[in-house]
């Protein structure tokens, strides 16, 4: 970044704003010029140009850290936050059109193709075995997302390496194996990554992640692929759009809580005269 990016004037020790205040409000001004990605001075650039202590800084930054305005990659430094990938939840679509969508070519590094016979790998497949599949989601080399995919072994040792390097599952399955797919359940939940997930994917052990699990059925009724998305929560946005047709009409009282809710059908409206 230009030394000419920073005006060290206008941090004053005698206003009633405090430093770390006056720091993030000039850092918040300066970071809406800045690219979306681009990398922000470090703690100690910042102390040197405007005079102020670490802890200052580091105030200043986590204020803006925590308002979504920047981000903190492990190793790498802190950064102006990107644009959050909008992953629709209204249908069933390939994961990968999130990125599509807006313009991104993603890589997607394979870090597993084994089989498994183990329990805990079979959840939510109700088969004696299944071909397990990790894909890496990274955009320009940073990290995105990460899948784990399990197919079961009747489909699964029907699909190759090479199939899973170069195409996406939904692909795979339609296209090349001529399946044709049905509806799929979608639970979200949030858990603290453990390290196996947080050094590819670029974070410390135990920061958040957003979870999008989806099991995909076929038309007749048989489950064909169950995935496990983690998200990075500054990357992605998980949006439902709803409408009110049809909904419940329900007497509840919050002073005078009842042990049943008295659900009542929903009475068309009355025509205008």
């Amino acid at each position: 970044m230009s030394e000419d990016k920073f005006d060290p004037e206008g941090i004053r020790r005698t206003s009633s704003e405090s430093l770390h205040e006056q720091l993030a409000e000039r850092l918040r001004v300066l970071v809406s010029q800045l690219p979306q990605d681009s990398k922000v001075p470090t703690e100690m650039e910042l102390v040197e140009r405007y005079g102020v202590s670490r802890t200052t800084v580091r105030r200043a930054l986590g204020a803006l850290v925590e308002s979504g305005l920047l981000v903190r990659r492990q190793g790498a430094g802190t950064f102006v936050a990107p644009q959050k990938l909008v992953h629709p939840l209204d249908q069933l679509r390939p994961f990968v059109s999130i990125f599509a969508s807006v313009g991104k070519r993603p890589e997607g590094r394979i870090l597993r193709f084994a089989w498994s016979e183990e329990p805990g790998d079979l959840v939510g497949l109700d088969v004696p075995e299944a071909l397990l599949v990790r894909r890496l989601y990274t955009i320009d080399g940073a990290p995105q997302a990460m899948a784990d995919i399990s197919v079961p072994g009747a489909i699964g040792q029907l699909i190759s390496r090479a199939q899973i390097e170069e195409h996406p599952i939904y692909q795979v399955l339609q296209q090349q194996l001529g399946l044709t797919l049905s509806h799929g359940e979608i639970t979200l939940t949030s858990v603290a990554a453990p390290a196996d997930l947080a050094d590819p994917l670029g974070i410390s052990a135990g920061e958040p992640l957003l979870v999008l699990s989806r099991t995909t059925y076929d038309k007749t009724g048989r489950i064909v692929e169950h995935a496990v998305y983690h998200l990075l929560p500054d990357r992605f946005e998980l949006r439902l759009t709803v409408d009110a047709d049809n909904i419940e009409n329900m007497s509840y009282s919050f002073r005078r809580p009842a042990p049943t809710l008295v659900m009542r059908p929903t009475e068309p409206p009355t025509p205008l005269a």
